[in-house]
């Protein structure tokens, strides 16, 4: 006859088997409750991405009809570019809050590799974009450039200082021109533009010299409605206009005041000629240029030597007084030119051409 002892002990050990098996059932139970809410919660998601991919699709299409290939990619980069920050960010104000006034301007630089350190928030390519806020500004800086180098990190030093605290999106393309034949600043300005737009979609553009420094970040370099000269007081020049009607050193353009213009002249090979060309066709499109007060729009002149292929133009007096029948011809619609090679660096794009006086009757 089982004892009491031996009683108690089966019981136990019974209890403790029906208890494993209720953990065992529960268990069971909480893990297919689980797959069968979150199969349900993907099959919900594959469906919403399924919907979204739809709907890009159609908005895809519709940009290739409206826009063309070429301006549906450029504005499909720009929605992945914005899309890539979580935060909803405010649009950044009329008038950019971290704005100094007259600057501390450097006619030196640190090398390459130094800027590159300091400024560790450009992206590839000589990119900024604001993250405290959203710009509607999307700048292309173009710099028409041989054989500059300290010229080029000085003003490269200076700009990006100075435009961060603007709020704009920009980008900085350094158009180079390879080889040793005639300099034709024009001709890069129009090769800037023409690269700038297969890159991105910009909406204004800084046709900027090399050897031109801001003296003071309230010269805005996001557009208007107006062309802007924002080099109107130079220190060269006493810090006044040397003339009237002069738009050279850095001019800001928006897009379609390029395309309405055909951009600059590609025939003034050689110093001189072309900023005047430009102003002409901007008074025959009867576009009203803009300057900022000559307080406010001041440069410095970096010094050098004359450049070697850079001679003054013989032919430029001829050829301004064709500027305003040669418009809608010479220009952005005929450029000619062979890109040698495109560096995206942390501080700029560089694109090298190759650019021949007989592609322009020269």
């Amino acid at each position: 006859m089982a004892t009491k002892d031996s009683r108690h002990t089966t019981f136990l050990r019974t209890s403790i088997k029906f208890c494993l098996a209720l953990v065992i059932v529960f268990l069971i139970f909480q893990v297919g409750f689980y797959f069968l809410v979150e199969s349900k919660q993907l099959r919900t998601i594959y469906a919403n991405v399924e919907i979204i991919r739809n709907y890009s699709g159609r908005i895809a299409n519709k940009l290739q009809k409206n826009l063309g290939p070429a301006n549906a990619t450029a504005m499909n980069m720009v929605v992945i570019e914005k899309t890539k920050r979580t935060d909803i960010l405010q649009d950044c104000p009329p008038i950019p809050t971290k704005l100094v006034g007259p600057l501390a301007t450097y006619r030196h630089a640190p090398s390459i590799a130094e800027m590159e350190m300091e400024f560790k928030y450009l992206e590839t390519g000589g990119y900024f974009s604001p993250t405290e806020c959203r710009s509607d500004q999307r700048v292309a800086i173009v710099i028409p450039y041989r054989n500059r180098e300290l010229h080029l990190r000085t003003l490269l030093y200076n700009l990006h200082a100075m435009l961060q605290r603007q709020q704009i999106n920009y980008r900085i393309f350094v158009i180079e021109q390879a080889g040793n034949n005639t300099f034709n600043r024009g001709l890069l300005m129009n090769i800037g533009y023409t690269e700038a737009i297969k890159s991105d979609n910009y909406t204004c553009f800084v046709f900027h010299d090399v050897d031109l420094i801001p003296e003071d970040d309230r010269i805005y370099y996001g557009c208007g409605k107006n062309p802007r000269h924002l080099s109107a007081a130079i220190d060269k020049f006493n810090y006044r206009l040397p003339y009237g009607s002069i738009v050279g050193g850095v001019t800001q353009l928006r897009k379609d005041d390029v395309e309405k213009i055909n951009g600059f002249s590609n025939m003034y090979f050689g110093w001189g000629g072309e900023d005047d060309d430009l102003g002409v066709r901007l008074k025959n499109a009867q576009l009203k240029i803009e300057r900022y007060s000559m307080v406010i729009s001041r440069y410095k002149m970096l010094k050098h030597v004359k450049d070697q292929g850079n001679a003054p133009n013989p032919n430029r007096i001829k050829l301004l007084k064709t500027a305003a029948s040669r418009m809608k011809t010479d220009g952005v619609n005929n450029l000619k030119y062979k890109v040698l090679n495109t560096y995206r660096g942390k501080l700029f794009t560089n694109v090298t051409v190759a650019v021949t006086g007989a592609d322009y009757a020269i």
